[in-house]
């Protein structure tokens, strides 16, 4: 493993560890789009939250509708 590729999965860990604490107490719904409004990627939130990149993904298409109404 190159040493770049170990510092970006560092970095990695690091960028998910304060997303989590930014989500502390929150429900589902408002922890996707804050971990989205981050810039995570969805499949990122799935994996950090332990949900699904579809659950993810509709939970975030709702929100849109919401927010355009």
């Amino acid at each position: 493993m190159t040493e770049s590729k170990l510092i970006i999965e560092k970095l990695d860990v690091i960028i998910k560890l304060l997303a989590m604490n930014q989500i502390k107490g929150k429900e589902i719904g408002e922890q996707i789009v804050l971990l989205s409004k981050l810039g995570i990627a969805n499949k990122d939130v799935a994996n950090i939250l332990g949900k699904s990149q579809n659950t993810v993904n509709v939970t975030l298409s709702q929100y849109r509708r919401k927010k355009n109404e």
